[in-house]
This record gives structure tokens, C-alpha cells and sequence, in this order.
């Protein structure tokens, strides 16, 4: 079996499109290697997008964040923001994304989950007054979803409130602060420390030859172009490559897709081995990437099939060329 690589590809570029040049921003590499529409989307998913468009989303988040914290301030909330997201590690794979704007009160009182659905109700009665926005949907009743324009672009809402872990109340540093989060759907809250994830994400990809975050994009693109619809978010690919040694990580740009059957490997004990999965701890190491979801190993099963059937194709077409997953394969980004 074969993914239509050409619609793959298509995939991509769609993702990869600017507004303003009429045209999808790709590498030089993209149009130069030769190689075949397999590999070129393999390499191609992996390649960070420019952070100057990183700007342009951030542009939109101030604009939602000025229109909240006006209408907040009038009902005399206290609240502080601070931003998560894929676009907060450089390991996105839309042009203008991926960003969630996170809005924690700080006065809470004894009925945290009360207080959380009367912010939740206040931010998205304000947001769905202002006619500029495409949509603003709340169907999840987790995250508030703000369809912006000038570019188009997904910036997510988060109504939340602070956790103090013991880190700081001792060191009084915010990369140790957590946050609440509260799933009305499922009557769930997790909690958990963003700013120590992003900051150790960010370090093990340094070290790494930026591996992690390629590794972490080519995930998210599989996910994002399976026909079967996989339900794992950014935070849970990144945190699962994370989890790989850092020695096995460790490769140069030109092998990175020797790594694939190791990923592939890893997967597949995430989705086999229940004790494996349950325990695995996020890059903060004090919480875990899965727990109380069992659920989620199936979705791990589904984009392992997807990995498994794009290192066939890989093999395939690097052995038509008499190279291999082991090969050198230039793909220069400039």
C-alpha cells in the first residue's frame, strides 16, 4: 500500500500558504532536489517554518488579548496572560500558527470550577460580538477557538488559573508556575507546567540538531493528512519525541530519516505495552502525557500506522536509487 503522495504534497503546500504572495512559502530544496514526491514530503514536513510569520499570528493574538483584557478589566477581573502552543517551540507545521492564548485568573475562590466557566462564558461572549472574527467556537468546552483574519489563522483561548508547584514557591521563577485546565465536557482538570515544558523542549531540540521539533513536525503532518482522523494533540508529539535518548536523537541534518524506524519503535510500544504508555511522564516530568486517557493509545496506534506505511514508501523509493533510510540525503533549507 501507497499514500498518494502527490496529494501529500498538495497537503502541504496548503498548509505552507501565504495569503499576501498568492503562492505556499517552501524551501529551496523543495524545487531543487529531485527527489520524488515521497521524500519531498518527508524532508519538507520537517523543515521549520520562517519565524517571521510567526509575527503575523502574534499580531492577531494581541488584538484578541487587547479586546479580553478591556472587557475583563470592566467586569473587574485580575487576571494574567501568557502564551503556549506549537508556535511557542518553532515545532509548527501551519504558516500562520499554531498559538493558544492562555488567560488565568488570579482570584479564585472556593469553587475553581465555577469561576473558570464564568470566565469561559465572559471571554466568549465577548469574542463572538466582534464581527471582524470568521468564527469563535467553544465546542470542546476546554479551549475557546478564534478563526482570525489578516492572515487567516487558529489562535486557541485558554480560561485558567495558576498552580504553584513547590519549585516556586521556593525559587519564585515562572518557568516552575503551573496551570489548571478544565475540560467541562469530560469533568476534567489537568494541571500541569507549560513554560518548563516549552523550555525543555526547546533545550533537548538544541541539542539535537534541531532533530526533536523536524521529528515532531513530520508527526503532526502524518496526523494531520490521515484519512482516519487521529486525535493527538502538539503537546503529546512533542512530549512522546521528547521521551526519545538524546543519543539517539543525536544524528546530522542529512540522516535525520534514519531516525524513523526508531520513532516508529517507539510508538509502537506507546500503543502495545499499557504500563509503557501510562507512565510516560511529560518533558516537565511532573505529569503524565497520557494519564487517566486510555483512549489516546489507539490514536498513538493509528499515527504508527500512518509512520509505518510512509518508512515502506521511503525504503521503496531510496532502494530504486540504491540508498537507504542510512544513506546521506542533502536537503539544504536555504
Amino acid at each position: 500500500m501507497e499514500h498518494d503522495y502527490s496529494l501529500l504534497v498538495e497537503n502541504l503546500k496548503g498548509r505552507r500558504y501565504d495569503e499576501a504572495l498568492r503562492e505556499p512559502v517552501l524551501s529551496e530544496a523543495f524545487h531543487q532536489s529531485g527527489y520524488s514526491d515521497c521524500l519531498r514530503y518527508t524532508l519538507e514536513s520537517m523543515v521549520e517554518i520562517d519565524p517571521s510569520y510567526a509575527y503575523k499570528v502574534y499580531a492577531n493574538s494581541r488584538r484578541i488579548h487587547e479586546i479580553i483584557s478591556r472587557s475583563l478589566k470592566k467586569k473587574g477581573y485580575d487576571v494574567d496572560y501568557r502564551y503556549q502552543g506549537a508556535l511557542k517551540t518553532y515545532s509548527n507545521i501551519l504558516l500562520y500558527g499554531d498559538v493558544e492564548i492562555i488567560v488565568i485568573k488570579k482570584n479564585v475562590s472556593g469553587k475553581p470550577h465555577q469561576d473558570m466557566q464564568t470566565l469561559a462564558m465572559d471571554i466568549l461572549d465577548v469574542l463572538r460580538r466582534d464581527p471582524t472574527f470568521k468564527s469563535v467556537d467553544y465546542s470542546d468546552k476546554t479551549r475557546i477557538r478564534v478563526t482570525a483574519q489578516k492572515p487567516t489563522c487558529e489562535i486557541d483561548v485558554l480560561p485558567s488559573m495558576w498552580i504553584n508547584s513547590a519549585e516556586y514557591a521556593k525559587t519564585k521563577n515562572e518557568i516552575y508556575r503551573g496551570i489548571a485546565e478544565f475540560d467541562f465536557k469530560n469533568k476534567k482538570v489537568k494541571k500541569y507546567l507549560p513554560f518548563l515544558n516549552i523550555a525543555r523542549i526547546n533545550a533537548k531540540d538544541q541539542h539535537t540538531n534541531g532533530n526533536l521539533k523536524a521529528l515532531s513536525r513530520l508527526l503532526k503532518s502524518l496526523r494531520s493528512d490521515s484519512h482516519d482522523k487521529i486525535e493527538l494533540k502538539d503537546s503529546e508529539i512533542n512530549a512522546m519525541i521528547y521521551h526519545m535518548p538524546e543519543t539517539d536523537l543525536s544524528v546530522p541534518h542529512n540522516k535525520v530519516i534514519s531516525l524513523l524506524p526508531k520513532v516508529s519503535a517507539l510508538l509502537t510500544k506507546l500503543s502495545t505495552d499499557m504500563n509503557y504508555f501510562g507512565r510516560m511522564l511529560s518533558p516537565s516530568e511532573k505529569d503524565r502525557v497520557f494519564g487517566g486517557r486510555p483512549e489516546k493509545q489507539e490514536e498513538v496506534k493509528k499515527l504508527n500506522t500512518e509512520l509505518s506505511l510512509l518508512i515502506d514508501n521511503l525504503k521503496k523509493d531510496l532502494e530504486a536509487n540504491n540508498k537507504s533510510l542510512q544513506s546521506e540525503i542533502e536537503y539544504l533549507q536555504a
